[in-house]
């Protein structure tokens, strides 16, 4: 593969301007481009560059400003509850270092990870509904009102099933953006953000990064569970996170998962990421695999080194008065779902705003509007649809 370096580096900052800019997915711009008739070594220069980078820039919106998209939609929760402790800047480093770190491990991981893709899904694909579907229970059978959590869970699910079926051109967005951002939005008290101070790195989140990354290897061999929050979600269950080692995990389940889907379009054909499919369908990715890790790894290195070195220019959005600015994130949030996903995604956003704030006020655990689309993954591993 003869990659261009001027349209690589453009493309991380694609990637870095998407992931800060809410509402932008990188499998919309990687579509954009896709569209534009670029020769094939150009545009794979500019999504191997891109994908990463918007990968890990995606945090921000969803710690600073409780904005997420599929991946990053459960550090909502932990990022919020370190901004107001006063340690968002903490929360920015966590995310990088664990990114970072992942990144490493799944190097390490990447050669064992295309000789597993080849057999395991034939091993276990009989049995991952069950499985699925017994941590559900376990998930509402553990919350601290379980009929309510039943409730809010399947609610949420028929409204995911209804915009992942719809002929939307970005469901997710509509759908977690009601339920996370604007439930926040809603249910919002005014009250100081405290200074974000600039504290060290947790440096113990490394176990929790190493168990992120086999778990979001196995779980992208796992029809169904593909999305890091859905893993996030289940990991919960099994080992009770703090809020950082909760972060690091997120972080490094979204990694490992960008990583490896190059993986498993070499080695069997398929990815769950967008990106790395329209990257499969422009070139040969088996024959240019040691180039691609090579330029996936430093656009991660560079996303990280910029984002780390603007931190506190980053977390300066925390200090925003937020009684006036969730105004002006809601009117945006609307504006961007009419935009992109049409009548059906606003209809979509209001049904998803109100189940929200009805999931704060009700004070059901946060975590049960992940049936979003885990429901709709159940109804498709049996058979339902």
């Amino acid at each position: 593969m003869e990659f261009n370096v001027l349209l690589y580096v453009f493309g991380i900052f694609l990637g870095l301007l998407s992931g800060l800019i809410p509402g932008i997915h990188s499998n919309t711009i990687v579509a954009v481009l896709a569209s534009l008739g670029m020769a094939s070594n150009d545009l794979a220069s500019m999504i191997i560059a891109l994908f990463p980078a918007h990968l890990v820039a995606a945090f921000i919106p969803s710690i600073f400003f409780g904005i997420p998209e599929e991946g990053t939609v459960l550090s909502v929760l932990a990022g919020h509850r370190l901004v107001h402790q006063g340690k968002g800047i903490a929360a920015l480093k966590t995310v990088l270092l664990s990114c970072a770190f992942a990144a490493i491990i799944c190097t390490a991981l990447f050669q064992p990870s295309m000789l597993a893709y080849s057999f395991i899904y034939e091993a276990i694909k009989e049995y991952i509904k069950w499985i699925l579907l017994a941590i559900v229970v376990l998930l509402i059978a553990r919350s601290k009102n379980p009929a309510l959590s039943a409730i809010i869970f399947i609610l949420c699910g028929l409204l995911g099933q209804y915009s992942l079926k719809s002929d939307m051109q970005d469901p997710f967005l509509p759908l977690f953006s009601g339920l996370f951002a604007m439930g926040a939005i809603l249910t919002y008290t005014s009250g100081k953000v405290p200074e974000q101070k600039d504290e060290p790195a947790d440096t113990g989140i490394l176990k929790w990064t190493v168990i992120g990354v086999v778990l979001g290897m196995l779980a992208h061999l796992l029809p169904g569970t593909g999305s890091p929050s859905q893993v996030a979600t289940f990991i919960t269950m099994l080992v009770p996170l703090g809020t950082t080692a909760f972060l690091a995990a997120v972080s490094s389940i979204a990694m490992s998962q960008g990583i490896f889907s190059l993986s498993s379009a070499a080695s069997i054909g398929k990815s769950r990421m967008g990106a790395m499919e329209v990257l499969s369908q422009t070139i040969d990715v088996n024959q240019n695999i040691f180039t691609l890790l090579v330029l996936l790894l430093l656009s991660v290195a560079i996303c990280v080194a910029v984002l780390y070195y603007f931190r506190k220019m980053i977390c300066k959005a925390a200090n925003i008065d937020f009684s006036k600015a969730n105004i002006v994130l809601a009117l945006y949030l609307f504006a961007i779902t009419a935009l992109i996903s049409g009548i059906l995604g606003v209809v979509v956003f209001i049904l998803a705003s109100a189940l929200g704030w009805l999931t704060i006020k009700l004070g059901v655990e946060r975590t049960n509007m992940m049936g979003a689309i885990i429901v709709p993954t159940l109804l498709l591993l049996f058979g339902f649809y």
